[in-house]
């Protein structure tokens, strides 16, 4: 088993250099399992976990938007996936332990250099709306639209907070990312393979324990107002240390 943390690019990308003698006619599949955990644990809804100073926490929803999923290699990245909501929202131990699959078949063959993907959408894309897309399209989903903001809906973390310590979840709290500024390149550099007629399975997790790092929920439990986004600023900003990849 391989792990690598991502590394989290503030819309910056780097070149890279790789090597790939495959023949560009061979194909494989890569199959991505998307998997919430909390302190390492798969992260089942509605379970009570330890939070901070004494007070724990259940998680009702998680999902967010990933978009140009690409694996990387010198010159041109293979383009897996434009865009994808992942809803990470599993109410038992054997879902949550399997997450949320995507298979993409016709991978061309090779030796890439890792992985690289944004949470949320970009700047052009986040300038449309719902209706700008086909029904069939991911971004055509108005729960994942803020108008107030003019702007997607880039990463959904729900739940309720024991605000006092004894065991009871008395909070709602409603985290929601977006916006512009805070849009995300995460990316992995680590060597994986793609052979003819052969399924590549890859782990991508996320820990929402690390997430919540330094997240005062009790005094911000939701993000309404567009001049204050401290909160939302520091779960974007906890997602490279939060994501690894497996192989």
């Amino acid at each position: 088993m391989k792990l690598l943390n991502f590394i989290f690019f503030s819309l910056l990308i780097l070149g890279l250099a790789s090597c790939n003698d495959d023949p560009a006619d061979t194909k494989g599949t890569v199959t991505l399992h998307f998997k919430a955990v909390y302190d390492d644990i798969p992260l089942q809804m509605f379970n009570n976990r330890p939070f901070e100073n004494g007070q724990t926490l259940e998680f009702t929803h998680l999902s967010m938007i990933i978009s140009d999923l690409e694996l990387l290699k010198q010159g041109s990245p293979e383009l897996l996936d434009e865009v994808e909501i992942v809803n990470l929202t599993f109410d038992n131990t054997t879902a949550a332990e399997a997450g949320y699959t995507l298979t993409i078949s016709g991978v061309p063959t090779g030796t890439y250099d890792g992985m690289r993907f944004g949470v949320g959408v970009p700047a052009d894309v986040n300038a449309k709306k719902p209706a700008d897309f086909s029904s069939g399209n991911p971004l055509s989903n108005t729960a994942y639209y803020w108008t107030p903001w003019s702007s997607y809906i880039f990463m959904k973390t729900e739940g309720r907070l024991d605000t006092i310590g004894n065991g009871t979840t008395d909070l709602g709290f409603a985290l929601h990312t977006g916006s512009d500024a805070l849009y995300n390149i995460l990316e992995a550099n680590i060597p994986l393979t793609v052979q003819d007629g052969l399924e590549t399975t890859m782990d991508i997790v996320i820990d929402y324990k690390k997430v919540l790092q330094g997240v005062d929920i009790k005094a911000n439990p939701q993000n309404h107002s567009p001049d204050d986004i401290s909160t939302i600023t520091a779960i974007v900003n906890n997602l490279a240390i939060a994501f690894s990849l497996v192989l």
